[in-house]
């Protein structure tokens, strides 16, 4: 015989199988012990929820002779002629594939004509909402006023793409996600039945990835079964779905709470090479995220935390604000429709992943005001640094400080370089608190004037310094330098430093200059900067 996949095989035959959807239940029971049947139901919900299955239950058991507790009996004469999917008395159609008019008007024919063995004859329209409009028109009257013997069973996941005039003539009954607790007892029943011996955990890692539908989480059961199909352990299940454990989906949340990008992209490579899905990490730590906001304003709430997992998440939780926190969910949110659209999914999450990491591309009041009380934290905990060591003065011939400015000026010229001062290496990143603030705010300035170029280059810069009045910005490149040193952009920068400081801070470009305070190009270099600023690049004499 051939295999029969879960959802088919547990499929509820009676109402007490019925998971998470206990008021539609407990309504279409009072209505069969009644004798209160409408002519008309509309069931609509996600997928996955029971819409058919319970349809299905409903024609049976408004036909069986003896129901027991509103389900069919499963043993009279009428519960054995009308079991099967060939009962002419119950039809099933399906709506996605037989949506024209023409089938429509032979239903309305059929429909006058009465069942050969039960009391009713159940119409069971699945995806109703994929019928056309014109056939819509033909089931109106029908459904208006149909023979006494004809009962209507809409299904459909769209409820919105329904007329008005087709909703207004039904009862209708809205199918609730399952949740997950529910879900995960449900599936260890079922494990239990096959006789499948599972880890701790496992179930519910699989009840939490079928996102409230039955159908998907059994499904999922089964991927994980024909890999492991000894003992449903965590491991296979991780293996099976590709999802993340707690530690890394906490180590992510701290990275991006924390601003710390080389980390937040180390990690996610790390879980790329694993087989991750971009899909499927966002919806997790979006769920983290929402997880972590909860336990944060929620008095008492737990989530699905262990005892050792919610230690660690009431220490973030503690550690960050609301805003900060709701700021990376709304951008997590906002991944799942770029991410389906999107040609280069993993370019487009990373970048996402970046900006929600970086507070000081949001330049609003509420972003400045949480970046102020990040600060503060970390000079109450005693973490923020706000002087940075001066650089050492290099030990270089005089001759290797003429090859160096050779090389970067690209000519050949002779310079006086008796007082220069030249580095070993390029200056250390100075990422002390008060510099990493006052870069951020000036971004944000710069990007409130709509200087897109401008921003670009002075975001893209990664070592600068705020000392003694002054703010140092070591240009990266010969490129970075023009661009930041460029008239008209200098002057912006200038007035961006002294709005931000107000006024009490001066600006200084610091690009490697030559002994005249002037940079000459290659000609490779001079090509780049043409693509940038165009007929507005100046010959600096």
């Amino acid at each position: 015989m051939a295999y029969l996949s879960l959802y088919r095989k547990y499929r509820p035959a009676t109402w007490d199988k019925v998971i998470g959807q206990k008021y539609v239940v407990r309504t279409l029971i009072n209505q069969i012990e009644r004798g209160t049947i409408g002519h008309a139901y509309l069931f609509t919900g996600t997928r996955g929820t029971g819409k058919t299955s319970c349809a299905k239950i409903f024609a049976r058991a408004i036909n069986c002779l003896e129901p027991v507790n509103g389900s069919p009996c499963g043993k009279c004469e009428m519960c054995r002629a009308l079991r099967g999917e060939g009962s002419i008395d119950i039809i099933e159609m399906d709506a996605a594939s037989n949506n024209g008019v023409e089938e429509i008007r032979d239903l309305k024919e059929n429909v006058q004509y009465p069942p050969s063995v039960a009391k009713y004859k159940v119409y069971i329209i699945d995806e109703v909402h994929m019928l056309s409009a014109s056939a819509f028109n033909a089931l109106l009257k029908t459904l208006e006023e149909p023979p006494e013997h004809a009962v209507f069973v809409l299904a459909t996941t769209e409820v919105h793409k329904l007329p008005a005039t087709i909703l207004s003539r039904c009862m209708r009954f809205d199918f609730r996600l399952v949740p997950k607790a529910e879900l995960s007892a449900h599936l260890e029943k079922i494990l239990k039945a096959e006789g499948v011996r599972f880890e701790k955990g496992a179930p519910e890692l699989i009840a939490e990835q079928g996102e409230g539908s039955v159908r998907d989480m059994l499904s999922l059961a089964d991927m994980c079964l024909a890999y492991s199909p000894d003992e449903l352990t965590l491991k296979a299940v991780y293996d099976v779905l590709g999802s993340s454990e707690f530690d890394s989906l906490k180590s992510l949340a701290e990275s991006l709470l924390s601003g710390d990008v080389s980390s937040l992209l180390t990690q996610t490579e790390q879980i790329y090479s694993r087989g991750k899905g971009f899909t499927v990490l966002n919806k997790e730590l979006a769920r983290f995220f929402r997880e972590l906001i909860a336990v944060k304003n929620v008095p008492g709430y737990r989530g699905e935390f262990s005892e050792e997992e919610f230690a660690e998440v009431v220490k973030v939780a503690e550690k960050y604000d609301n805003y900060r926190i709701a700021r990376i969910m709304q951008i997590l949110a906002s991944a799942e429709g770029e991410l389906r659209y999107s040609t280069r999914p993993r370019i487009t999450f990373e970048a996402l992943l970046v900006k929600a990491a970086s507070m000081y591309t949001d330049e609003s009041v509420q972003a400045l005001a949480s970046r102020v009380r990040a600060l503060e934290n970390a000079l109450s905990s005693g973490s923020a640094v706000f002087a940075a060591p001066a650089p050492a003065k290099s030990k270089v011939s005089q001759d290797e400080i003429k090859k160096r400015i050779t090389d970067f000026s690209g000519t050949g010229t002779e310079t006086d370089v008796s007082e220069a001062t030249v580095f070993d290496e390029a200056p250390e990143a100075v990422r002390d608190g008060k510099a990493e603030v006052f870069m951020g705010n000036l971004c944000t300035e710069v990007r409130t004037q709509r200087r897109r170029l401008l921003y670009n280059a002075l975001n893209a810069q990664t070592k600068y310094s705020l000392a003694d009045g002054c703010f140092t910005i070591f240009a990266s490149d010969p490129t970075s330098y023009a661009m930041l040193t460029e008239e008209n952009n200098l002057k912006a920068l200038e007035q961006a430093v002294s709005y931000v400081s107000g006024g009490s801070v001066t600006l200084k470009i610091d690009g490697g200059c030559d002994g005249a305070g002037k940079v000459r190009h290659s000609a490779v270099d001079r090509a780049k900067l043409y693509d940038i600023l165009g007929d507005r690049l100046k010959e600096k004499k």
